[in-house]
């Protein structure tokens, strides 16, 4: 053979292999963050000033802490945080009163027993239920809007909490 086709056939099974080897290296993709390693954001702590300033977070976060902390029973009635909460607004006496139904869309017929509902004066927050199979008696508890705040944040709801207005609707009376 002569010299040249030599180098010619040399050089093309050289670039032939190089070629090869190049293709089969890959370089590896980078890497997608996975959904456990994503990095949150910290969640914001409630305050009173904002409960305060809005009222559905004000009265969202007084249903979570009469729920999950007053330890008064008829309260569970409107625990279920999905189907949420209607809330009607009322003078009673000089004192405006929350009643606390249980499904922000419950219809007017569906009311039928007596609702839980809490009072606010200043920054102190008294609950009320009645308790049913009595002679007219009522369960109440007392605290704090502060207390509710601290409760929450401590409870590490303050996102949940501030979802859970989507699920509120208030009426006035």
């Amino acid at each position: 053979m002569p010299r040249l086709t030599k180098l010619l056939v040399g050089g093309f099974l050289g670039l032939s292999l190089f070629s090869g080897l190049t293709a089969c290296q890959r370089t590896p993709a980078a890497p997608t963050p996975s959904k456990k390693a994503a990095v949150t954001q910290p969640v914001r702590p409630l305050t009173v000033a904002e409960v305060q300033r809005d009222h559905r977070l004000r009265d969202v976060s007084l249903i979570y802490y009469a729920v999950k902390h007053t330890g008064v029973q008829r309260w569970q009635e409107v625990s279920d945080f999905k189907l949420g909460w209607q809330v009607e607004t009322e003078t009673v006496h000089g004192t405006k009163r929350y009643s606390v139904w249980p499904d922000a869309h419950i219809q007017e017929s569906q009311k039928k027993l007596e609702p839980n509902w809490f009072t606010l004066k200043g920054q102190r927050v008294t609950y009320e239920s009645f308790v049913v199979h009595s002679d007219g008696d009522y369960t109440v508890a007392h605290t704090t809007l502060p207390r509710v705040v601290r409760q929450i944040n401590r409870d590490h709801a303050a996102r949940r909490v501030r979802h859970m207005t989507i699920n509120l609707t208030t009426l006035e009376k």
